[in-house]
């Protein structure tokens, strides 16, 4: 099995609420079904824990780096601007495009390592960052754990510029 690793962040008045929301919204979300997944209760922290913040900043970074590696990965391949997108060949590379749409427009999927539920976002907006900062409410960043069958993917292991000419 797969092993995915995910941190929500989450309103809640307590552990548990924070811990259904994650479940609920993993059990109801259409676009990712695990197998199983497991929600790490000893791992989540309340925004009130001083490691809370030090824990938000790091998977906020972990979030840019892999937008940053997805961004990257098109620019090897000759695909840095949007003119040259209209070039872009059906396969590995636009569905690295659409893996960074995803990402920038909010919908959570495997490669979502920090996800903000109550924003439906892969960041953090200054003014909840704010909100959380001042401790009038509480808030948690959950992990879990999903696990899907173990898949080769070898067509999206290779490069594409074995595959493809770009015109």
């Amino acid at each position: 099995m797969e092993q995915i690793v995910h941190l929500f962040l989450v309103k809640a008045s307590s552990l548990e609420e924070a811990v259904a929301k994650v479940e609920k919204f993993l059990t109801s979300y259409q676009l990712v079904r695990y197998e199983k997944f497991w929600i790490d209760r000893e791992a989540s922290l309340p925004s009130q824990n001083s490691e809370f913040f030090i824990s938000l900043q790091e998977v906020l970074r972990e979030n840019q780096k892999i937008l940053i590696s997805f961004l990257e990965d098109l620019q090897n391949e000759g695909f840095s601007t949007v003119e040259s997108l209209k070039s872009l060949p059906q396969g590995y590379l636009s569905k690295l495009l659409h893996l960074i749409a995803h990402f920038l427009d909010g919908f959570f999927g495997v490669d979502s390592y920090f996800y903000n539920l109550e924003e439906d976002s892969h960041f953090i907006t200054p003014y909840l960052e704010k909100k959380i900062l001042k401790g009038e409410e509480k808030y948690f960043l959950v992990k879990a754990y999903g696990y899907l069958p173990k898949k080769e993917y070898l067509f999206e292991a290779l490069s594409p510029k074995r595959f493809f000419k770009v015109y």
